[in-house]
């Protein structure tokens, strides 16, 4: 038993993958769990649900892990308790989970095509632009300190066989103008539109629409949150855990004294950068994302209350 809670520990701890890594291993762990057959039934199902709310609820600003979770524990009437039941929608959401991504590259098709750039790492992001290839001429990834996500998006788009650049965080607004679109992925969606991604995302929005380059955000609606944000300054203290501020020496590991560093691994940018929000339901509006978040804060809500 002990080493499912291991496993759950060692995922929501992780931060060299992306939102999809962690969605997919979360479910691979419950559905390990669901199907291990040396458990009390009744004390498994206390496990699952103990295990699942440690995977939902552990990184605020991802978005898509209770929902994940919540999706494979729960049903329309309340919180499942047929572990049978469990492993097969664990089974069954791994495989849409798979589909969406082609959707969602076959809705983004329009939008990339010759010169991209990009930040961190989105594995949603390299599978499009793999399957856009012949329309890309070209992609710039910044580097997204301070654990340098982008050198492995480079290397990731290197294999197949797209041309690319890595570049330092710094740079974006020279190589901007040479850019038909900016897309990137997105660790959470909020109901306003608003994207949470890796630091320094909302900088490269602020900077795209300053030279008239459109930003588009690829996920999946398993991304999006109830959440909404603010930018009211004397609030932000009580949403600034969404951002997830991480150790400062990542950052610089001994600085000397009178320096502070700060490190938040994630920033919000506003919905009015955004040209489109490409899902795998299509290019979707602020009102169907606030519809969507509705539906999802349901069963997020049931697993909650369990």
């Amino acid at each position: 038993m002990q080493q499912f809670f291991e496993r759950a520990e060692q995922i929501v701890r992780d931060r060299d993958h992306g939102s999809r890594w962690l969605v997919r291993e979360a479910v691979l762990l419950l559905r390990s769990l669901a199907m291990e057959q040396s458990i009390n039934p009744q004390q498994q199902v206390e496990t699952l649900f103990a295990v699942g709310r440690r995977l939902a609820f552990a990184r605020p600003a991802m978005s898509a892990l209770p929902s994940a979770v919540s999706r494979v524990l729960c049903s329309t009437h309340g919180p499942e308790t047929d572990v049978a039941v469990i492993a097969q929608k664990a089974t069954d959401f791994l495989e849409a989970y798979d589909a969406a991504i082609k959707q969602i590259v076959e809705h983004a098709r329009p939008a990339l095509h010759g010169n991209v750039l990009t930040c961190s790492l989105s594995h949603t992001l390299v599978e499009a632009l793999e399957a856009c290839r012949e329309r890309v001429e070209q992609v710039y990834v910044l580097e997204g300190r301070p654990r340098y996500e982008g050198r492995t998006m480079a290397q990731q788009l290197a294999l197949a066989n797209i041309q690319v650049t890595l570049l330092t965080d710094a740079q974006a607004a020279i190589f901007l103008p040479q850019c038909q679109c900016v897309v990137v992925g997105a660790d959470s969606l909020l109901a306003d539109g608003t994207v949470l991604n890796k630091a320094g995302t909302a900088l490269l929005a602020w900077a795209a629409q300053g030279y008239q380059v459109p930003l588009y955000v690829l996920c999946e609606t398993l991304k999006i949150s109830s959440r909404r944000w603010s930018d009211d300054l004397a609030q932000f203290a009580e949403r600034a855990h969404l951002l997830e501020e991480k150790e400062a020496s990542e950052v610089w590991d001994q600085p000397p004294i009178g320096v502070t560093v700060r490190n938040y691994y994630f920033d919000a940018t506003p919905a009015k950068l955004v040209r489109g929000w490409l899902t795998e339901r299509g290019s979707l509006t602020v009102p169907e994302i606030a519809s969507i978040a509705h539906e999802t804060q349901q069963a997020i809500h049931m697993l909650e209350q369990r």
